[in-house]
């Protein structure tokens, strides 16, 4: 055995219930035969002791004491232990009740765009298609208004005007 008896292995062998190989460690091992020894002695001066025997009030009044206690810790903490099993069912049931439930089919995906109508519906695009100038500059021109700028102040009636006039123009872009 690498290492010392503990205590309470000590004490097994001191009463002979310890196994085998702590047996042969304790009698081997100075230190542990030592210890062994002097729990030897320990046990026999506990023994030689004389304790007097308490009185018979100190019975009565330690049986009502008893007696109180039990009956307070029963009335005091009682009711906790109650709502236990109470609670542990609704965990269960609040568990459970997501895991019954039959799987839902996946929301469909959307298309990118469904919030816009259909193309061939769809009377912006041809404005669109007639500013369609990538890499040009919109800046303004001499102090002039660019043309975001002036196609945002058209009335309602001068935006479709516009769009009239440019979807004639298809073929020419």
């Amino acid at each position: 055995m690498a290492r010392h008896v503990t205590d309470e292995t000590l004490l097994d062998v001191l009463e002979g219930t310890a196994d085998p190989e702590s047996r042969r460690h304790a009698d081997a091992c100075a230190d542990c035969a030592e210890r062994v020894k002097e729990a030897r002695g320990g046990r026999a001066l506990a023994r030689e002791a004389e304790v007097p025997e308490p009185s018979p009030l100190y019975w009565e009044a330690f049986r009502r004491n008893v007696g109180r206690r039990i009956e307070s810790d029963s009335t005091g903490r009682g009711w906790r232990w109650a709502w236990l099993p109470v609670v542990a069912a609704a965990a269960a049931v609040l568990l459970a009740v997501p895991a019954l439930r039959p799987p839902s089919a996946p929301a469909p995906l959307l298309p990118a765009w469904s919030a816009l109508p259909p193309a061939d519906q769809d009377a912006g695009l041809s404005v669109l298609a007639g500013l369609d100038i990538a890499d040009a500059d919109l800046s303004a021109v001499d102090g002039e208004r660019d043309v975001v700028e002036s196609l945002a102040d058209l009335s309602d009636e001068e935006a479709r005007a516009f769009q009239d006039a440019l979807s004639n123009r298809e073929g020419v872009l």
